[in-house]
């Protein structure tokens, strides 16, 4: 488990919110750690679970019988995490597999502090200057809490309210999402484009989110993989 989550708790298998068609992230013991991404199919509780076999370039992942795997899935604004081991294998015609039921699950709650650079493109919806053209705008920073956000004007004083609209995808959920945020405005600073002395100035605001959003969350869990 990464060192930017709290410390891990025991957890009930409720507390996941375990759903067919939950993509789930499979870890591979062996000599290199490898991650594979695939869907739960059903389970009974206290028997079995049923995943599909993950796929990677359209081919299915040689796995085998009795392999120990360790498994991941994200839910609310926790990780989970278990061990398990691939009790069958089988693949025609549909490709599933049948693992132990986790015996002991680890919850891990996502920081929503923790802060990571990015460049993402951002709409901005509405704030005190709405008169202005509201394109070209784009992060700086994102945290759960809140973004620093770059653009060519003010989008008004401080304290003032601004509603930004976020698109990404998740690699985690394997879905696209389209996340509107509320906020307040912290600060507003001039700022100047490195390297590019001809480059209009740009105004950099700090911007509190007034509810944290999952998804967001998971985006800056997943940036931070990518960067460690």
């Amino acid at each position: 488990m990464s060192h930017h989550e709290h410390p891990t708790k025991k957890a009930k298998f409720a507390d996941m919110h375990f759903q067919v068609g939950q993509r789930v992230q499979l870890i591979l013991e062996g000599a290199s750690e490898h991650k594979q991404y695939t869907s739960v199919i059903g389970w009974v509780e206290n028997e079995f679970l049923m995943l599909r076999v993950p796929q990677e370039d359209g081919w299915i992942v040689h796995l085998r019988e009795g392999m120990a795997v360790e498994v991941r899935l994200f839910s609310g604004l926790s990780i989970f995490t278990f061990k398990s081991r691939i009790n069958t294998l089988l693949l025609n015609p549909r490709n599933y597999m049948l693992m132990s039921f986790p015996e002991e699950i680890l919850e891990a709650p996502m920081r929503s502090h923790l802060r990571v650079r990015t460049n993402l493109p951002i709409e901005i919806l509405s704030s005190s200057l709405a008169g202005h053209n509201l394109g070209d705008f784009h992060l700086h920073d994102i945290s759960g809490g809140g973004t620093s956000v770059v653009g060519p004007h003010k989008l008004g004083e401080v304290d003032s309210p601004v509603k930004l609209r976020l698109r990404f995808d998740l690699q985690s959920t394997g879905k696209s999402e389209d996340a509107k945020m509320v906020g307040t405005i912290q600060n507003v600073e001039l700022v100047h484009s490195a390297n590019q002395n001809h480059a209009q100035p740009e105004y950099q605001h700090g911007i509190r989110f007034h509810e944290p959003d999952a998804r967001v969350v998971l985006l800056v869990h997943e940036l931070k993989q990518r960067t460690d």
